[in-house]
């Protein structure tokens, strides 16, 4: 196209490939405007306005929205940083997805119900705030006033498991299973009794009598 001269909405859409219709569209909402009117009332577009609907089709098929795209066309925003904004968005769902995933993988392999599966996606879901939470009341629960003793804390440490942020099924899996244990009565009373051995195991002997 020559720089100094206008063209109709037929001449961008055999530019573009896009249709008529939708450079209308953009043109309406003042995202592509046009430069002229013919004297029958026809717009007409010039180079600059042509560039600009190249990045609007850019903006586009990366994701963004339209009211994001105005103010990127219009300067409002600098391209920098509605990349980097956009670009963290999709980070939240790509690991959203990931975990979508692992979690119907987990079902179809475990042949959960409709009910298990719901309790599945509500766990796997948590933040690790949350997460840590459940674990925290958990250990807490189960060892009562065993915190002071010096061994507790290694053994809290090792029983305080992390999900990743792009977990695979086996981890969505056991990081499940051990949320359901958490929560399970029959579950917490032995933990108790092997955390008492082990610590009675750990601790110094007494000393004997004539070593006083």
């Amino acid at each position: 196209m020559d720089g100094g001269a206008l063209y109709s909405i037929g001449d961008l859409a055999r530019r573009t490939g896009l249709t008529v219709k939708t450079i209308r569209f953009y043109s309406d909402r003042g995202i592509v405007t046009p430069t002229d009117r013919s004297p029958a009332g026809h717009r007409r577009y010039d180079i600059e306005a042509a560039a600009r609907l190249d990045l609007v089709c850019t903006l586009r098929d990366l994701g963004l929205g339209l009211a994001m795209i105005r103010k990127v066309v219009d300067r409002e925003l600098s391209l920098t940083e509605v990349a980097a904004t956009h670009a963290e968005a999709l980070a939240t769902q790509i690991s959203a997805l990931r975990l979508r995933r692992a979690v119907l993988t987990a079902v179809a392999e475990r042949g959960a119900t409709p009910e298990e599966m719901d309790l599945m996606h509500k766990l796997a879901k948590l933040s690790e705030n949350e997460r840590r939470r459940l674990v925290d009341d958990f250990l807490d629960t189960v060892f009562g006033g065993l915190g002071a003793d010096p061994h507790f804390t290694g053994i809290r440490r090792s029983m305080t498991p992390e999900l990743p942020d792009d977990p695979g099924t086996e981890q969505v899996r056991a990081w499940v299973e051990l949320a359901e244990l958490s929560q399970d009565p029959d579950f917490r009373a032995p933990v108790l009794d092997w955390s008492i051995q082990a610590l009675r195991s750990q601790a110094p002997p007494s000393p004997a009598p004539g070593d006083r």
